[in-house]
């Protein structure tokens, strides 16, 4: 009778254990892949997500018109760094910082 119990008991412990160690199925990185190149032409905006307990990057998502694709951005990309002071021209282009 003894043995039953410590078999539930080994059970239950190990299906706590295999219970703590999934995700929780939140938000990760958005961007597995960078790119530097980034075309202005049917640009809608640049979306800024910061860095969070998931994702240790600030992440840059710019949406492309007409497809409605996203594109992640590399924070070394020229092009991103003018929109983001917003100089001349390039202010039409919308961005949206989370926090």
């Amino acid at each position: 009778m003894a043995s039953k119990y410590a078999i539930i008991l080994c059970v239950l412990i190990l299906c706590a254990a295999l219970i703590e160690g999934q995700g929780t199925g939140g938000r990760r990185c958005l961007c597995k892949k960078l790119s530097k190149k980034l075309r202005l032409k049917g640009l809608i905006k640049i979306e800024v997500y910061p860095v969070h307990s998931r994702c240790e990057n600030v992440e840059y998502v710019a949406t492309i018109k007409g497809s409605k694709k996203t594109k992640c951005l590399s924070p070394k990309a020229k092009l991103l760094n003018e929109i983001l002071s917003a100089k001349g021209k390039l202010q039409s282009i919308k961005v949206i910082r989370y926090e």
